[in-house]
């Protein structure tokens, strides 16, 4: 009894106290959580892909299926969502974007069964200077296209997130490839990121301002591999300023090209690649090419 009476003056003064929190006054400096939204796929079909996302070792915010999957249980598609957006969905492992790490704790992860599949042949580095055909062989990928309802549910359901997350800029909607370089290939080279474009999702080039650039590069030559890693850097991309042609540059070549460039995706800095990173920078990170790229410092050369 005597125990009673000394814990309900606590309980009361508790109460007491929650109630006095006043919400009267709001601060304007804060800023949403989500600040990317990154699109993959899955490399397996409905079964396996829900069974490796919901029981395996990791997990994405939302699942898509696609049309023709006979693991797939319902006679239309709809979109799953497995993970609650408040909620860090494993999606991203070690990733980078946007001069950011950990892109788990930042982000909107979307999963899309496609049953693409990729072999990889480590080979050991014997060329003083590698080219990108010498990457490139390392790995061989096949890409199925992608079902246009299930890009359809894509669509709408990736404007209801950009809706609702209004951080997520355009640069920030990205793949897989993009933030986990050399390790991921999805959402590979069929998926239609102009499209999505085309509905308010993710950045595009404008063409006339990358065939200005083209022609521009046609006279007086490609930019110093430098100033291209210092470019693909202020654009985004996890790459170190090294001035070499190196294994990290034909991944993060090859990662642009795959999202921007999908025809062109090898790996090699050529005249067009550069054009479309030009016109990239130009319309999304105005003034940071001239002010930064001109001369870049050498990752070698900081003190």
């Amino acid at each position: 009894m005597f125990k009673k009476a000394m814990l309900l003056p606590l309980m009361l003064g508790l109460s007491a106290c929650s109630q006095t929190v006043s919400t009267q006054f709001r601060s304007e400096n804060y800023n949403s959580r989500i600040r990317f939204l990154v699109m993959h796929y899955t490399t397996g079909d409905w079964q396996d892909s829900l069974q490796a996302l919901t029981k395996g070792e990791v997990s994405s915010h939302y699942l898509i299926p696609e049309q023709g999957d006979a693991s797939y249980p319902k006679s239309h598609l709809a979109v799953y969502r497995l993970v609650d957006e408040q909620h860090r969905a494993w999606h991203a492992g070690v990733s980078h974007w946007q001069g950011r790490s950990n892109i788990n704790d930042q982000s909107i992860g979307i999963e899309l069964i496609n049953r693409a599949a990729c072999a990889h042949q480590p080979q050991v580095l014997t060329e003083i200077a590698p080219s990108a055909s010498f990457f490139d062989n390392q790995t061989f990928c096949q890409y199925p296209n992608f079902d246009q309802q299930q890009i359809q549910l894509l669509i709408e359901l990736s404007k209801d997130i950009l809706a609702r997350n209004p951080d997520i800029d355009p640069t920030a909607v990205v793949g897989h490839s993009d933030i986990q370089l050399g390790n991921k290939q999805d959402p590979g080279p069929h998926f239609p990121w102009y499209t999505l474009y085309q509905h308010g999702i993710g950045a595009w080039y404008e063409h006339a301002t990358a065939s200005d650039h083209w022609q521009a590069l046609l006279t007086e030559g490609l930019p110093t591999v430098a100033q291209v890693q210092c470019n693909l850097q202020k654009y985004g991309y996890g790459i170190e300023i090294t001035g070499e042609f190196d294994k990290q540059t034909f991944n993060t070549v090859k990662a642009f090209q795959l999202h921007f460039l999908p025809w062109q995706a090898t790996g090699e800095i050529t005249i067009k690649t550069v054009a479309v990173l030009f016109a990239l920078m130009d319309k999304y990170r105005a003034g940071i090419r001239q002010q930064h790229c001109q001369n870049p410092t050498l990752v070698s050369d900081r003190g």
